[in-house]
C-alpha cells in the first residue's frame, strides 16, 4: 500500500535519534554551537535537506541533539541514584565519584558545556537545556535525598533545594576547572573540594542514623 502523502516512515523516530547522535558527535568534535546548518550536515556526514526533513531548522537540530543526550545518559543517571541505606555520606560520595568519572572520561563535561553555551546563546533553547540536561541531573540528586528521607536516614527536607545546594557548587567547580580552563590559571583540588562540600551539607542536614546496607 502506498504511503499517505505527508505520513512518516515507521522508523522515523529511530532515524531521527540516530541522525541527532551523528550531529552531536560531529559538531562537538568540530565546529561547535555556532556552526551553520550546512556545517552541521557536513560534520554528521549528511545533507542539509535531510536535516531539514527531520529537524526543520538549525534550532531544531540543536534541540534534538540535547534530547538525544538525555536518552543516552538516562541509564547512567538511573544507576547513579542507587543509595547506601543508612549512610548518606557514602551515597553522596558514591554519586559524586561517578559524576566526576562521567564528566572527564565519558564526555559529559564537554556536552554539558556545549549544551549550556547553546542554551544561553540560542533563542528558545534555554528551556530545552533545562528540561533535557539540567533537570534530569537535579532530579537524580533529589531522588537520592528522597530515598534517604523515606528510609529514615535524613529528616524531611526540601529535596529540590537540597539537590541545588549539593550540585551547584560542584558543577560550577567542574566548569571552572575543565570547560573554562581554570585548572591552568587557578587549580582546584576537586576531590578535596567535593569531600568538604559534602561534609558542609551533612552539618546542615545531619543524618539520623548510621546503619549500613544496600538500597
Amino acid at each position: 500500500m502506498a504511503r499517505t502523502p505527508g505520513a512518516r516512515n515507521l522508523d522515523y523516530a529511530e532515524q531521527r535519534l540516530m541522525l541527532a547522535r551523528k550531529v552531536r558527535d560531529g559538531v562537538m568534535a568540530g565546529p561547535g554551537t555556532k556552526s551553520s546548518l550546512r556545517e552541521m550536515a557536513a560534520a554528521a556526514g549528511t545533507s542539509v535537506t535531510r536535516l531539514r526533513h527531520y529537524f526543520g531548522d538549525r534550532a531544531g537540530v540543536l534541540q534534538a541533539v540535547m534530547e538525544s543526550a538525555r536518552v543516552d545518559f538516562s541509564p547512567y543517571l538511573v544507576r547513579a541514584t542507587v543509595i547506601v541505606r543508612g549512610d548518606v555520606r557514602a551515597s553522596l560520595k558514591q554519586y559524586f565519584a561517578g559524576f566526576q568519572v562521567a564528566w572527564f572520561k565519558f564526555g559529559v563535561g564537554r556536552f554539558e558545556a556545549f549544551s549550556l553555551a547553546a542554551g544561553l546563546s540560542e533563542t528558545g533553547l534555554g528551556p530545552t537545556y533545562v528540561e533535557q540536561q539540567l533537570e534530569p541531573l537535579l532530579q537524580s540528586m533529589e531522588h537520592i535525598l528522597q530515598r534517604h528521607v523515606e528510609h529514615g536516614d535524613l529528616k524531611p527536607l526540601d529535596t529540590r533545594a537540597g539537590a541545588l545546594q549539593l550540585l551547584s557548587p560542584v558543577v560550577l567547580g567542574l566548569f571552572h576547572q575543565d570547560s573554562l580552563g581554570g585548572s591552568n590559571c587557578r587549580p582546584l583540588d576537586l576531590p578535596a573540594f567535593i569531600a568538604g562540600h559534602v561534609e558542609m551539607f551533612l552539618r546542615a542536614y545531619p543524618p539520623t542514623r548510621r546503619r549500613r546496607g544496600k538500597a
